[in-house]
């Protein structure tokens, strides 16, 4: 059998333009089992040819109602054509777009304007179409952007795609995203009067040789409210305002300049001050649950390997007692009683290194883990808290929010498996649009653009 393909358009002002796009052929004696249907061959040559014809045809459309002055109504002439090429997502188009003069009248849209115009600038300043924008961004996000390149060209028919393409594609999207941030201004009322939460932790990758460090520190995490929240990644070197940045994620989450804000994070003194920063006030730093309690089972697997050498001389209650009360004492807010309890298990383990070689060992081992929690705990005792009153009341006690962050912005995309290292600028703009694809505020942000 033979299939036609014919299209017909139809302008606003009743004429009609037929196009006969193609003819595809499937003979019955000779059809295999991958001849039935469209192939992907066939659908990317009857793509791009449905393309062409749309695209000449809405453009001659938009040129000829151009040419119509607002101010007067009359026919403006045009200047001249010129070749221009327009990358879409189902092809490269050759067009001849037309340059109009402007009208003797001086219409509102021309003032402080001089020489000719071109309607197509105006709808395509890149020369390429959003949808294309958008996919190459997102894509180069996901993937590498040899990757990303490799995956466009497979599906549509779009022109060849280069790693380098996507890359700077990735860049611009990068800033139309910190753009739009910027100008999202409105605060929704129903949520200035929820609580507002900021997890934040941070991510190494790999940096590029020239900058002569071996990582960069990628500042990731999540603001959430009751009923909303927003990732975020940031590379504090090539931000050009990091504490702005962050500030401009807090008010798009409802935050009025005047809530006070919780931050979670793992005791990284740069991280929650990063925040205060961004608010241009105190916040309330929450020492990060999780960490606290793998230090406490550091104490506990040492004692444990105590209580088990051969010589043990002391009684194991006076050793087994403490470390197990260290975690419910610190849940519970009792941090004072928590540190008394660790000065009595460095004493006691002090008194019984003298006796064998494998108990001193032993010793020593729990003496470092309970000083490496002791230190952890002094250093940030503003930060502890209730963690038992928060977990029964709903509130957070973890930033586990912001290790999930890690893994999808950073490790995800950055990780040492894609073997790539990274300039500050190429990084924050990868985290940036990240955040974006994956919390769906690309396809908006291209909207808004």
């Amino acid at each position: 059998m033979d299939v036609r393909i014919i299209v017909e358009t139809t302008f606003e002002n009743g004429t009609t333009k037929t196009h006969r796009l193609g003819c595809i052929s499937r003979p019955f004696r000779q059809t295999k089992p991958e001849g039935f249907g469209l192939l992907l061959e066939d659908a990317k040559t009857m793509l791009w040819q449905l393309q062409n014809a749309i695209m000449l045809d809405q453009i001659e459309e938009v040129s000829e109602e151009s040419r119509i002055c607002l101010g007067c109504d009359r026919v403006r002439a045009i200047h001249d054509y010129r070749p221009r090429v327009l990358d879409t997502l189902f092809g490269r188009v050759h067009v001849k777009a037309p340059r109009i003069r402007r009208c003797a009248c001086k219409a509102i849209s021309d003032v402080d304007q001089s020489g000719p115009f071109s309607p197509l600038a105006h709808y395509f300043p890149d020369r390429s179409t959003p949808e294309l924008q958008r996919l190459q961004a997102e894509l180069g996000a996901r993937h590498s952007f040899r990757e990303a390149a490799r995956i466009i060209e497979t599906f549509v028919p779009c022109a060849k795609q280069m790693n380098t393409t996507v890359r700077n594609r990735l860049g611009k999207v990068a800033q139309v995203i910190g753009a739009n941030d910027r100008a999202e201004l409105a605060v929704d009322e129903d949520a200035t009067s929820q609580a507002l939460t900021v997890f934040l932790d941070g991510a190494h990758i790999r940096c590029r040789p020239e900058y002569q460090r071996r990582h960069l520190d990628v500042v990731v995490g999540k603001i959430e409210s009751p009923n909303m929240s927003r990732r975020f990644g940031l590379v504090q070197q090539a931000a050009r305002s990091p504490a702005k940045q962050l500030r401009q994620a807090l008010v798009s989450q409802g935050w009025d300049g005047q809530r006070p804000i919780t931050v979670i994070s793992d005791g990284e003194p740069a991280l929650p001050n990063l925040v205060r920063r961004a608010v241009q006030g105190p916040v309330r730093h929450i020492l990060d649950w999780w960490h606290i309690s793998m230090r406490v089972q550091h104490i506990e697997n040492a004692v444990k390997g105590l209580l088990q050498t051969q010589n043990f001389p002391g009684m194991p209650e006076l050793f087994k007692k403490p470390a197990e009360t260290l975690r419910w004492c610190i849940w519970h807010g009792k941090v004072m009683t928590a540190g008394t309890r660790l000065k009595v298990l460095l004493i006691d383990c002090s008194r019984i290194s003298k006796i064998d070689a494998e108990v001193r060992e032993a010793a020593a081992r729990v003496k470092a883990r309970c000083r490496e929690l002791y230190s952890y705990l002094a250093n940030n005792f503003d930060t502890l808290t209730d963690y038992g009153w928060r977990y029964r009341n709903g509130l957070a006690i973890s930033s586990s929010r912001a290790e999930g962050c890690v893994d999808e912005i950073g490790n995800t995309r950055m990780g040492k498996r894609q073997r790539m290292r990274w300039s500050p600028k190429g990084a924050h703009q990868v985290a940036v649009t990240r955040a974006a694809v994956l919390d769906g505020r690309l396809a908006v942000s291209q909207m808004a653009a």
